[in-house]
């Protein structure tokens, strides 16, 4: 691997590392295991050679992974009280997103789905939007 590939794979690690930390703030659990998922996938793929399509297939897919964490995914808060799932967007989710026909949320670990599912009644989603005040 040429010194400007092995800097641009760097740089998409730590790229993936602040956007997890976007993602995932207050939820530690989410933050460890982005972390460990991020790195065994780097480990995996550090020694990889081939024909300059093949490695830049894998700088791609940094650049992708990049873009879902920090605009393919939102996160939500099961609210027990109401039975709700509430979910706030953002402005860099909006043109992804058509909240009319939004009619789930797909967990992102065990714990979570088994949370939603051990309720008899399934929580709704509620979708609101949030204002840059709400941002951390």
């Amino acid at each position: 691997m040429s010194s400007s590939t092995a800097l641009r794979a760097l740089s998409g690690y730590r790229r993936l590392f602040r956007a997890r930390k976007q993602l995932f703030t207050g939820d530690e659990r989410a933050l460890r295991e982005s972390r460990f998922a991020i790195r065994a996938e780097f480990d995996k793929n550090k020694t990889i050679t081939g024909p300059p399509e093949h490695i830049e297939g894998f700088l791609s897919m940094i650049d992708e992974a990049e873009d879902m964490l920090l605009h393919g995914i939102v996160r939500g808060e099961l609210n027990q009280d109401r039975n709700v799932v509430e979910v706030k967007i953002g402005p860099e989710h909006e043109s992804r997103m058509d909240t009319e026909t939004m009619t789930h949320i797909d967990p992102i670990t065990a714990e979570t789905g088994g949370k939603i599912d051990g309720n008899s009644a399934k929580p709704k989603i509620e979708i609101t939007k949030t204002s840059a005040d709400d941002k951390p």
